[in-house]
């Protein structure tokens, strides 16, 4: 074992500040009125219609990133903390830092979607965990991560911890560790923040607010379980809901409209 330094410290602390950082920025330009025709949902939609208030989600989130930091901190201390970074940084280690980000980020989307359409699958579960986070019917940029605790430990924790290891990112400096869990806090607020900002071409095989909002509606919650990077899991074991995105009558921003689950679209 060993004993948590700075940078170990500094490491596990930069993904919240992104998180806060970049969640306020998507709140920002979310309630900017140039931003309007790329809304998928209008602001009196997100008040009415989410069944649990900001404050509470804000609670819960800070809980979140209590529990997150202690996590770090206990696998930093148990792989032994900061091991990569006694010798001076190389090109073949930063390329070996890349192999290793790459493959926990496959590993933990994988993860993700193997837990998330088990949540669904399940009636304990969804009743008891992952019914918390669909209290947000329209998403919210800081509202990404909002569940209930329980699922947080096994979703994020686990999954997350499983993927670090999985990939051997504990042999390289703690900075790869950051980079990881930063993207995963980027993705999941993209995921969430209600702009539909993902060119089309994208939306095929990557994640955004588009396909995750598709799961968020009622008709599409057995659907698009796909929850952080890539949307192939859906598109390969059958749970891809195709959609479109239109404009919303009167010019005043963007709707999702599903689709059966056999058709095709261009828009999705």
């Amino acid at each position: 074992m060993a004993a948590v330094t700075v940078e170990d410290s500094v490491a596990a602390v930069v993904p919240i500040v992104v998180y806060w950082a970049y969640s306020g920025v998507h709140m920002a330009l979310g309630h900017a009125r140039v931003m309007d025709k790329y809304r998928l949902n209008t602001k009196a939609e997100e008040d009415t219609k989410n069944m649990v208030s900001k404050r509470a989600v804000l609670a819960n989130v800070l809980m979140q990133h209590a529990m997150q930091l202690a996590a770090v901190a206990v696998l930093t201390v148990l792989t032994g903390g900061g091991r990569g970074g006694a010798t001076t940084p190389s090109t073949t280690s930063y390329l070996r830092a890349a192999r290793q980000i790459a493959v926990a980020v496959v590993v933990f989307d994988a993860y993700r979607y193997a837990w998330h359409r088990l949540a669904h699958g399940n009636r304990f579960i969804y009743r008891h965990l992952h019914s918390w986070h669909h209290r947000i019917v329209v998403p919210y940029a800081f509202g990404a991560i909002y569940g209930h605790p329980v699922e947080a430990l096994i979703a994020d924790t686990a999954g997350g911890s499983l993927a670090i290891l999985a990939s051997g990112l504990p042999s390289s400096p703690p900075g790869a560790t950051a980079v990881f869990l930063t993207l995963c806090t980027v993705q999941g607020i993209d995921n969430h923040c209600g702009l539909c900002l993902l060119p089309r071409r994208l939306r095929w095989v990557w994640n955004g607010a588009a396909h995750h909002g598709v799961h968020h509606l009622p008709r599409g919650v057995r659907h698009n379980f796909s929850d952080l990077f890539f949307v192939t899991w859906d598109r390969v074991f059958g749970t891809h809901l195709p959609y479109a995105v239109e404009e919303r009558p009167g010019g005043e921003g963007l709707l999702l409209r599903t689709m059966p689950p056999k058709a095709s679209s261009k828009n999705n």
